[in-house]
Formats: C-alpha cells, structure tokens, sequence
C-alpha cells in the first residue's frame, strides 16, 4: 500500500492539492483557510456528497495540530486523494468505497495546524536516521538559554525567555509571543475548531499525534459518550495489530493534573456531544527499545487509524458494531 510517494508532509507540498481540489471537485469539496502571523496559511478541507452536510448523521473532524508529528498530515492528504480521485498519491488503486464513505458522511480533515512551525523543521519525516530521541525533543520544543531543553509551555514571550532555538511545536501569534497550538485559545487550531465546530456541529473529532512509544489511544477527560469512545479506541488498536504494529491495549490516563487543566480549559464549551479520541502514532526512536519509527509504519499506522475511523459511517454514529 505504501511507497514513499504517498508521504508529503511540508506545507508547500500539500497545500496546492487542497487547492487544486477543491477547485477540481466542488460539488465534494470545500477548502478552508485561516493565515497566520508572518503570513502562512493553514488549510482544511471537508468532503462530503451530500446536499445538505448536516443531514448526515457522521460527521468526522481529523486534525493535526503539533508540526512535529508529520504521519498524520502525510495520512490525511493521501486519504484527500483516495476519496477525490480514487487513487492514493502514488497512483495506486484506492480500496476506500469512496462513493459511500462520501454519501454517508462528512469528513474535514485539517493535515497541518501550524504550517508555520512544520516548515522550519529539518525533517520531513522523524525516522531516528538521523536523531536520538534528546535531539529530536530539542527540534520539537527547543534549546532554552542555557542549552536544555526547553520544554512545554501553553504561552511564553521570547523576550523573557531567550531560547537558543524555538521548537517547531510553537507558533508565533504576535511579534513576541509563541503558543502551544493545543493548549492555546490564541491558536490557529483554536480559531480553525471554533469556525468548524459552529458551522458543521460535529458528531466525532480524532486528534493526530504523535511520540516515541507503541501507537496508543488517549481518551480525555468527562467524555459525551464514554461506551462509544472505549469502542473507537478498541477499533483503532485492532486496525493497529492488523497492519503488523504492536500498540498499547489500554487507553493512555490523563497522569498529568496541570496538563488536565489546560486541556479542560481550552475544550470549555466545545465539541458539547462530540465523541473524541487522541491517537499516537509512534515517532522518530521507540523510548525503551531505541528502534526507529521507519517511514512505512508511520504511514500505515496513521492510515489505518484514518480508515478505522472512516467506518464509524457504516457501523452507526454512537456504537462502532
């Protein structure tokens, strides 16, 4: 299924298929855009066949938010053209049903949230060739100023921090601030989910992401329909074990009580009877075994989420049969 021809993850090379879509198939789909400081776009686009999207009773929003977890930007564009054109990037056959995924449902798929941080990364893809995982963690939040790394923060200024290298993860909002995209109601991701949220009223949300352990599931806190979402994380592993991966059976807890409170006051008054799941794909080197995340495991643990998820559409909305 995968050849390196599927994987685009920089902005400049994905960015034009949206476009050039969206102008191709306007009948199925709508591009979205929102800009960001310094003058990058980020862009989304939602399929669906149907006349009136809100009819449809799965309605599935796929976004990517951290620009140092490029396997799900590369999975949703090569799902974009799957359900376009019936061809993955490379030309191959699709086995998607493309025309009932797109009478059933409605899918935005968001590959990049901060295009701005991915395009200063030196990777297009985290393989572990080229970075141990200290390395790599240095690229993703940074160098602070006495050479350490500089870690997670929802908001900071560089005039009061004086990293030597700004993460790629942070996205520059104001001349001297930076943000964390998922954690900050300053974002584009946060203004992105508010536009959509209002417009397409959502019935399910999977977050993209990725780290250096097994593929996972992470469940978050006071979930709309806890059965539903512990059923989507079930499928998500199987899909996982099919596709030769070895992930984690349970769900990843919610350990940390100040990143909790983040989250809990960035989702206030969101998604309100959305089911929502958070899956990681392993990235760059495993943490305890040091093996490198080879491209093609990423690619087909990120797509076998994406199709995982597509057939929520022909199972029923709130139990995954």
């Amino acid at each position: 299924m995968f050849t390196p021809l599927c994987w685009t993850s920089r902005p400049d090379e994905w960015q034009p298929m949206f476009v050039k879509w969206a102008e191709s198939y306007p009948e199925t789909a709508e591009l979205h855009r929102w800009e960001q400081f310094g003058g990058r776009e980020a862009l989304g686009l939602t399929l669906s066949a149907a006349p009136d999207p809100l009819e449809r009773p799965f309605r599935l929003l796929v976004a990517a938010p951290f620009a140092h977890a490029p396997a799900p930007t590369a999975a949703m564009v090569d799902a974009a053209s799957q359900l376009l054109t019936r061809r993955h990037l490379d030309q191959s056959i699709s086995l998607i049903p493309k025309d009932m995924v797109l009478s059933r449902s409605l899918i935005t798929l968001l590959p990049d949230m901060n295009p701005q941080g991915r395009q200063r990364s030196p990777e297009s893809c985290w393989d572990g060739s080229a970075y141990d995982n200290d390395a790599f963690r240095k690229w993703a939040w940074g160098i602070d100023e006495n050479g350490d790394l500089f870690g997670r923060s929802p908001e900071w200024k560089a005039s009061e921090r004086s990293p030597q290298r700004i993460g790629i993860v942070y996205e520059q909002v104001e001349e001297d601030l930076y943000v964390e995209p998922a954690v900050s109601r300053r974002s584009t991701f946060s203004r992105a989910l508010d536009e959509l949220m209002a417009r397409y009223r959502y019935t399910h949300m999977l977050e993209m992401r990725q780290w250096e352990c097994c593929e996972a599931v992470q469940l978050f806190p006071r979930p709309s329909d806890e059965e539903a979402a512990l059923d989507w994380a079930s499928r998500l592993v199987d899909a996982w074990e099919r596709v030769g991966l070895h992930p984690r059976r349970e769900p990843i807890p919610h350990v940390d009580q100040a990143r909790r409170r983040l989250l809990d006051s960035f989702w206030e008054n969101r998604g309100e009877g959305m089911t929502r799941v958070a899956c990681y794909i392993q990235n760059n080197r495993h943490a305890d075994t040091d093996e490198p995340a080879r491209m093609s495991a990423q690619f087909r643990g990120a797509h076998a989420a994406l199709e995982a998820s597509l057939r929520i559409a022909f199972a029923g909305c709130r139990k995954i049969g």
